[in-house]
């Protein structure tokens, strides 16, 4: 089952052509940009999962007046299966962002201030804004943010190898 392309002319097939090649194009920026977010999110949300995988599910008091309020029965297994996948992602996360500090160390002084904004962002139980880090750093706040950029795309490659970089490759 195909489609008919012999009563068109060069126009109008070139007009086709060009929008499923665009539709093409976003659909793979909007994938990139996806996993780009992930890392993002993950690194947003690092302090919440953090407290996340330290609290054992199963309160009985919580438990019960949730389900008389509810109706609801709460299955454990299933806040276990929260918990262990948090948790592996975690250390697999932990393990990343380790490596990615002793790369920075070993670089140049933008390297290391890279890993810096990073955990004064996210990781450290203090949390600083970038107009606060830059101020630290007595730097624009440009130059954080694009630190911050920076050290999220490498750390996505770190994450998701080659689909990270090609992915970094065709944004620009």
């Amino acid at each position: 089952m195909g489609i008919d392309l012999k009563g068109l002319d060069d126009q109008q097939l070139a007009a086709i052509t060009k929008a499923v090649y665009k539709e093409q194009n976003k659909a793979k920026r909007k994938e990139r940009d996806r996993r780009l977010r992930n890392t993002k999110m993950l690194l947003q949300n690092y302090r919440r999962l953090r407290t996340h995988i330290q609290i054992e599910p199963g309160n009985e008091e919580l438990t019960l007046k949730y389900e008389r309020e509810n109706g609801e029965v709460i299955r454990f297994d299933e806040l276990d299966k929260y918990h262990a996948k948090s948790r592996s992602l975690l250390k697999y996360l932990d393990n990343i962002l380790a490596v990615y500090k002793a790369e920075c160390k070993q670089g140049d002084e933008i390297d290391w201030r890279r890993y810096q904004v990073i955990d004064k962002l996210y990781l450290s139980t203090t949390k600083l804004s970038l107009s606060e880090i830059a101020l630290f750093y007595d730097k624009d706040r440009s130059t954080i943010d694009g630190d911050k950029r920076r050290a999220i795309n490498d750390i996505s490659v770190m994450l998701y190898g080659m689909d990270a970089l090609n992915d970094i490759i065709q944004s620009w």
